[in-house]
């Protein structure tokens, strides 16, 4: 069995992203790092297996591999790969009472002091922000498998509308999605950073359960099918004269794409199209905005001061209770940087990839929004997702 040629991540691409994250380390006096998250050995070393990639500022970088070592020795280009029977053989490679850095957000407390028994370092350090700052700059192949993602989500906004209409369930729509994205080359999983954020596909939404807010930092929740999982579609039927909000992430090949689309069942009341013209009134006005060395945090309030001169501040990303952000980015994860929200400082970067999500809710009537993926470049923001900025009758 093999893997089609097109996916496989390049040695050159590879060794661009180890370089520019060594290069970091070397900025903050960090002798090692070791990655173990799903998402950063796929990045660093092209392919997902269980094992640990060690990076030195002395030596070459070495995945060690658990299980599968084959696997990871066929399709990744790392030149160094061991077969790893305990992460205890890891520290004759390690040089004792040296800086070593981890990614502290989400390793667990015991692993970090196991690994302090027996790597002996003088000191530790969380080197997430500088992983998270590596990935936020896309390449050009990344930016392709983003653009596939995408091509998902049109696939499955064409082939959807057919099945959303009065009587059927929330769930069925979604199951429906689900299948369409699947036959369209979606991987089957979303993957998210943040600790205990978890998603699956997205969100299809109507009438009170797109208003419902929820534990999942997102500006809408809905109730979900269990308490074990309280978030997206439910139980709840669709209506005529109804909009459905199909907020949804495509993937292709370990890249996200989300976007964000409203559905019309009949002749939906008239403040939902109002009130989609202003979100994309909104959206439009942040994606204009936004220019490589502003701060991520301006083009959030850029989008507050827009939704307030549309008077629609009060119900702008929720009712009761809002989300802090109007963009996220978007790559490996769907929560990587920038972090369009209040008090992040940092700076737009060409080459960065985020989604703009203006959704408003109507009191007792439900959400209406638009979410868009993008590419930022040296000349401003080039949509990323192709389906057009409007409510789609079904």
């Amino acid at each position: 069995m093999e893997y089609s040629s097109d996916i496989i991540i390049p040695k050159h691409e590879i060794f661009r992203r180890l370089g520019s994250l060594n290069k970091k380390l070397s900025e903050n006096n960090i002798d090692y790092a070791l990655l173990i998250s799903n998402s950063s050995l796929f990045y660093f070393t092209g392919i997902i297996q269980q094992g640990f990639l060690l990076i030195s500022q002395e030596s070459s970088p070495i995945y060690f591999v658990k299980k599968d070592f084959d696997l990871a020795n066929k399709f990744s280009p790392i030149e160094n790969i061991v077969k790893l029977n305990s992460i205890k053989e890891i520290a004759s490679y390690i040089k004792r009472d040296k800086t070593i850095g981890f990614e502290l957000d989400i390793l667990p407390y015991n692993n970090v002091k196991f690994y302090e028994k027996i790597f002996h370092p003088e000191d530790i350090s969380d080197i997430t922000p500088l992983i998270r700052q590596t990935k936020s700059i896309k390449s050009d192949i990344e930016i392709e498998f983003i653009k596939k993602a995408a091509i998902q989500l049109k696939i499955m906004c064409e082939k959807i509308k057919s099945f959303i209409k009065p009587g059927v369930r929330e769930y069925e729509v979604f199951g429906k999605v689900q299948e369409l994205l699947i036959c369209a080359g979606h991987q089957g999983y979303t993957r998210m950073h943040g600790f205990n954020q978890e998603m699956f596909y997205g969100h299809i939404l109507s009438g009170e359960n797109s208003l419902m807010s929820g534990y999942l930092d997102a500006p809408s929740n809905g109730l979900g099918l269990y308490p074990g999982f309280p978030q997206g579609s439910s139980y709840g039927i669709l209506k005529g004269n109804s909009i459905v909000s199909v907020d949804i992430v495509g993937c292709y090949n370990g890249y996200h794409a989300d976007q964000t689309r409203a559905f019309a069942i009949g002749n939906p009341d008239k403040d939902f199209f109002d009130n989609f013209k202003k979100a994309v009134e909104i959206q439009n006005n942040v994606v204009e905005y936004i220019k490589p060395g502003l701060t991520w945090e301006s083009a959030y309030f850029k989008g507050l001061d827009v939704a307030e001169k549309l008077k629609v501040k009060d119900i702008f990303m929720g009712l009761t209770s809002k989300a802090k952000f109007i963009g996220h980015g978007i790559g490996v994860e769907v929560d990587e940087f920038p972090f369009i929200a209040p008090g992040f400082k940092n700076k737009f970067e060409s080459g960065m990839t985020f989604a703009i999500e203006p959704k408003i809710f109507i009191p007792d009537k439900g959400m209406i929004g638009i979410e868009n993926t993008y590419l930022l470049t040296e000349n401003g923001c080039e949509k990323l997702t192709t389906v057009e900025d409007k409510i789609i009758k079904v």
